[in-house]
């Protein structure tokens, strides 16, 4: 098995996040946590384990920002328990190649994606905790036991997990689109956290590939909306108009631009704070920065919701009173798992359960009817053997007009990538 992971080494962490300060080459370089290697063949840990050959796999924001170990450890979660090898990817499709004896829902041949992390259900946990009980994996209060985790991610040229851990993906969906169904699943997990009603001014925070996937599944979920996308670079802003966006709020416009376009009220004192009476009725951040959280909660109007989506790791300190004195509800998202929804009038696999759908099936039927299209997102594509020149471009989007950056796997059993490469690809 082929890899590109970290490893978790403190004293590698620790000598480039120094380095790093002076060269971002020190993030490629032979003291870096990020690695490339042969790991060997490794057997099917369990009766219900799968092996699956990639076949292409996403860069997505978190994968950039813990390859340039951008995770304060001031953070809650860095008290987590963490393995000395971190697989990096999660946005991967891939086809089933060996199964154990007791694998029930997959067979050899079967296109995949990779859709949850370790839950009772992968534990065989009984009965399951809460969360899973109703199935949002995501907040499963089991998922940090000690035991068998996956092998090898989405940047590596095959992957070992249990079978519950992967979603069947239909025939009528390409490569691209089922690689792209957990970004596509994270955003329509985040438009339902609270879902807006008709003729409801939405503003979505972010430009890059969760944003832009928000703004359109808020768009096919709630076709009625007035959405504003806020977006950082022209490539993003033309983006956001092509997936449902009908006003865009740039970052020059502030607090007065939001008054402008919601009819709210805008006070200011000339060297002071800032208020708005009035806003949007759903805020989306889709970046989580101190700057867009603190923006998000002021610029919603009394009684209106902010979504927290954003996944910077760093902790921030934020003016909350807009909370207390707008009545203003926060609700935070994370990944996704199942979702409540009717059912009535719109098609979906994998079936409904009193109401409830997986989120990856609910992506899925909305690619089927062209409503999510997060193809349209993908503007740069790598082997594996350049993901350096990948991640770079992947940062940097002004100067790439970066989108979403896609890795193809099926060439490292060709010529095998080493550790090497990552120091020397451009």
């Amino acid at each position: 098995m082929w890899s590109v992971y970290l490893d978790t080494n403190p004293i590698r962490t620790a000598s480039t996040r120094g380095l790093g300060l002076v060269s971002r080459r020190a993030y490629y370089g032979p003291l870096a946590p990020l690695r490339a290697r042969q790991l060997g063949k490794r057997k099917l840990p369990g009766r219900r384990w799968v092996r699956v050959r990639n076949i292409t796999a996403g860069i997505a924001g978190t994968d950039v920002a813990l390859v340039h170990l951008q995770l304060d450890p001031r953070i809650s979660l860095a008290a987590l328990p963490r393995n000395s090898r971190l697989y990096l990817g999660h946005e991967v499709a891939g086809e089933v190649v060996d199964v154990g004896p007791d694998v029930e829902f997959l067979r050899v041949g079967d296109r995949v994606a990779y859709q949850l992390d370790q839950c009772c259900a992968t534990r065989d946990i009984e009965p399951p905790c809460r969360h899973c009980a109703v199935g949002n994996y995501s907040l499963c209060e089991n998922r940090y036991l000690p035991g068998s985790s996956a092998i090898g991610g989405g940047w590596s040229d095959e992957m070992i997990l249990h079978e519950r851990q992967l979603f069947l993906v239909p025939d009528n969906l390409s490569d691209e689109q089922a690689t792209l169904l957990e970004p596509s699943a994270v955003a329509v997990h985040t438009a339902l956290r609270h879902q807006p009603q008709p003729g409801d001014n939405v503003l979505v925070i972010g430009g890059g590939t969760i944003g832009l996937l928000t703004t359109q599944a808020v768009r096919a979920l709630s076709p009625n909306a007035n959405i504003t996308a806020m977006a950082r670079y022209p490539v993003q802003v033309e983006m956001a108009t092509r997936m449902g966006a009908t006003r865009i709020l740039y970052p020059e416009d502030g607090t007065a631009g939001v008054a402008r376009l919601t009819g709210g009220r805008h006070f200011k004192r000339r060297f002071g704070p800032e208020l708005l009476i009035g806003g949007f009725d759903v805020v989306y951040d889709t970046i989580g920065s101190s700057e867009t959280m603190r923006n998000a909660i002021r610029w919603t109007r009394g009684g209106g919701v902010v979504v927290q989506a954003g996944t910077q790791m760093a902790p921030s300190s934020l003016d909350l009173t807009p909370i207390w004195h707008q009545e203003i509800t926060v609700l935070g998202a994370t990944g996704h798992g199942a979702e409540s929804w009717p059912g009535t009038g719109f098609s979906t696999w994998g079936g409904d359960n009193g109401g409830r759908v997986s989120t990856f099936a609910l992506a899925a039927a909305l690619m089927r009817e062209q409503r999510l299209t997060p193809q349209r997102l993908i503007t740069h594509r790598f082997p594996l053997r350049e993901v350096r020149h990948a991640l770079e471009v992947a940062r940097d989007k002004a100067t790439h007009r970066s989108i979403k950056v896609l890795l193809d796997i099926r060439e490292v059993s060709a010529a095998p990538l080493q550790t090497a490469d990552l120091a020397a690809a451009r």
